[in-house]
Parts: structure tokens; sequence; C-alpha cells
């Protein structure tokens, strides 16, 4: 077996590791800032003395912070396919606005007791970031010579595995920093030293890359208008469905990570920070993806079942849906007043993680190969948009509950028990539309 693999990688472009390395310190620095971001919130902002009566409106508040900043983060990505396929291309773009991303870092770094400049240090970030995801995303693909080739599907695997491994190290010792004795400026300082790292890492592989400008791409797509328009219709069939998938999704950033301050910590005979679990999914993404895409996927294929591209997001779909009952169960416990051990959350992101392994990573390929020509990074950065639109829910829904609306009926197990009920209609309405609209499906592994 780890021959085939050695053998695989020799079909993978020069510029690879770099996109690859450059995807995994700028992962770092975001998921190193964001695992920190929801408690630090709470606690140095919007409840320092730790009043039991605000800390219900805390939470929320914090919550509501964590999922707007997200969901810009993806907005944003619009605007930086918008910059890519029409103006500055994508090599410009991301060193343009990595510029950026760096700046709103230093500002986590140095105004972390003021909360407008660290509030406008996220808003650059969100920028930044935005810039970055879709076109880095993009350059992935742009380096194969043939789109259709097998390989770049397994490259996607491997750029995924790069911003698992980055976001492994950051979620582990972030939290570290943040307890030191040089606190939040140092927990925040390094994610940002790691960007610097990144744009530098992109730059030296400059010579390497393949690199398309909007002019040389327009002369490249040879599909005639309407085909082009076709092609775009049924992405956007697709991606009407991932919103909600991002919504439950990026709880585990927020809502799991204060579910796990009322569970037993001890795991394993170490005692864990609760910012710290998230870290099981970056591991459970390491493991999984060479299991995936080397084990489980051929297993299939020669079992008769074709593994495409939407079986596998609507199978992530199932498998989501089945987490959010097991956190729900969960929360159930914990509201009757049962202390559970964190094992029965670190079951969840396992699950979590199966589900994200047959979405997200099938959402970049799926948004690169379908793209037309012209229209990569756009695709790419409407693909991110669906993070966007299911993060703003989850703000509304958590602005209610502080402002005790309509959704303030949905508190502690019920709140997960809503999201459960939520993708469990989004899941039946794709299948529908998928068979009704004859959605075209591609196979992803061979």
């Amino acid at each position: 077996m780890a021959e085939g693999i050695i053998e695989r990688f020799k079909h993978f472009p020069k510029a690879a590791p770099y996109i690859v390395v450059t995807e995994t310190a700028e992962r770092f620095s975001y998921y190193g800032m964001r695992a920190i971001l929801p408690t630090f919130l709470i606690t140095q902002f919007f409840n320092p003395h730790a009043d039991p009566a605000m800390q219900l409106g805390a939470q929320a508040h914090s919550n509501s912070v964590c999922h707007l900043f997200n969901a810009m983060v993806y907005l944003l990505s619009i605007v930086g396919g918008l910059l890519a396929d029409y103006l500055l291309g994508r090599y410009r773009t991301i060193l343009l606005l990595g510029v950026v991303y760096c700046l709103g870092n230093a500002f986590l770094a140095f105004f972390s007791t003021n909360y407008t400049l660290f509030f406008a240090g996220l808003m650059f970030i969100c920028i930044g970031a935005g810039g970055i995801k879709p076109n880095v995303s993009v350059m992935v693909g742009d380096q194969f010579d043939d789109q259709n080739d097998p390989h770049i599907a397994k490259l996607y695997d491997i750029f995924y595995f790069g911003i698992n491994l980055g976001a492994f190290f950051s979620m582990l010792i972030t939290p570290i920093l943040e307890h030191s004795r040089y606190g939040a400026p140092l927990a925040f300082g390094v994610p940002g030293i790691l960007m610097f790292i990144a744009l530098v890492i992109f730059f030296m592989g400059t010579k390497k890359y393949k690199i398309k400008l909007p002019q040389d791409v327009a002369k490249e797509e040879s599909a005639p208008f309407m085909d082009q328009l076709k092609s775009v219709w049924k992405i956007l069939v697709v991606f009407a469905f991932i919103p909600v998938y991002w919504a439950l999704y990026d709880q585990n950033g927020s809502e799991w990570v204060i579910q796990a301050g009322s569970m037993n910590l001890n795991f394993l005979g170490i005692t864990w920070l609760q910012e710290q679990i998230q870290v099981v999914n970056a591991v459970l993404i390491l493991v999984m993806i060479p299991i995936f895409s080397f084990g489980v996927y051929p297993l299939l294929e020669t079992m008769g079942i074709r593994v495409t591209a939407l079986r596998k997001i609507g199978w992530g779909l199932i498998t989501l849906m089945i987490t959010f009952c097991l956190v729900a169960w969960i929360q159930t416990q914990i509201d009757h007043g049962v202390k559970l051990n964190i094992a029965w959350q670190i079951l969840a992101y396992t699950l979590l993680t199966v589900s994200e392994i047959l979405v997200s990573i099938t959402g970049l390929e799926y948004a690169f190969s379908q793209a037309p020509k012209s229209m990569k990074s756009t695709i790419m950065s409407i693909f991110f948009l669906t993070v966007f639109f299911g993060n703003i829910f989850v703000t509304l829904v958590n602005n209610s509950i502080q402002d005790h609306g309509f959704f303030g009926q949905f508190t502690g197990a019920s709140y997960f028990w809503l999201f459960t009920g939520i993708i469990a209609a989004n899941t039946v309405l794709y299948y529908i539309a998928i068979y009704a609209l004859k959605i075209r499906d591609t196979a992803t592994h061979g």
C-alpha cells in the first residue's frame, strides 16, 4: 500500500508542496485564533467578573460574534473571487490581501483589551482570509494541465490534510499560550507570525506556479455562454443545500466549546482545557483522510458502489444529522445534572469528521471541476459563501436567544434538537432536488 501511495505523489505538480504548506501555515493562524475566541470574548469583554446572572447572555453574545466573524470571512470570499477572476488574478490577490490578514492579526495581539480595535482586527482578518481562501483552493487545480485529471481529487485530499495539520497544532497550542503568563497578546500573536510565514512560503514558490491572469483564462474559455450558464445553475442547486451543513458544523467551534465546559474533561489521564477538545476534529481528519482516500473509497468501488460527488455530499448530510442527535442527547444529560465524560463529545467529533470529509473536501473539488474556466475563483467563493449563510443563520438564532425573542425558547438540549430537525429536512430536500432536476454527478475517485 505504501508503494502505491508514493507512486500517486509522482503525478502531482512541483508547485503543489508550496501551496499545501502555505495553506497549512495560514490555517494554523486562523484556527489558532478561533480556538480561543469564544471563551476569550466572554472572560475579557462580555462577562469579565464571571457573574452567573450574566453568563447565559454572555455566551449567546460570544456565539453571535463568533458566527458573525466566521460568516464575514466567507462572505468576503466573493470579493476575493471576483478580484482574482476579473482584475488581479489569483496570485496577486493572495499576496495583496495576505498583507491585510497579517495586519488583522497584529490588531488582535496589540489591542486585546480594547473591544473596538480588537473587533476591527477581526474584520481585517475577514478581508484577508476572504481573499485567500477561494484563490489558494483554485490554485491547487490550476497546476494541472488537464482539469479532468483524477489526481486533482487526490491533491485536494492532501490539501485538506494540510489544513487540518495546521488546525491540529494551533488548537492544541494557542489555549496553552492564552493561559500562560503572557496571556492573550502571545496567544493571538503566534497565529499572526504563522500567517506572515505562510505569505513568505507562498512567495517562495512563485517560479513554480502556473499563474493565470484574467485575460489569459478568458482566451482559454471555449464553452458557449449558455453551456456555462447551465453549469453554474447545476452547481448552485447543489450548493443551495450546503449552508445548513455549515450552520451545524461550525457550532463545534462555539456551542460545543461551551458545552465541553459542563463536562468531565478528564480523558486518557489528562485534564484538558475545554478549548482544546476541538483538536480532536483535526487529529481525526489527519487519520481519516488517508483511510477514506486510499481505503474506503477504493473498497466501495470494488464492491460496485460508485463513489461520486453528489453521493458523498448526501452521505455527509445524513452523518451530520446523526451527529447532532448525539450532541442533543449529551446536552439533555447535562440539563438533568449529569456530568458526562468528554469522551461522549469526542464520539460526536468522530461523526462530525466523517461528515466533513464527505461534504467539505468534496465541495472544494466539485466547485473546481464543474466551474467554467473563467469563473473558477468566483464559483469557489460561492462554495465558501455557503458558510456565510449558515453562520449568519446561527448568529440570528443566538441574537434571538440573547434578546429573548422567538428562538429564546430553544435553550439547552432543545437548541441542538432544533438544528437536528433543520438538517433532517434539508437532507430530504437535497435528495428530492438532485433527482427531480437530474443534476449531473461526477466520479471523484478512480
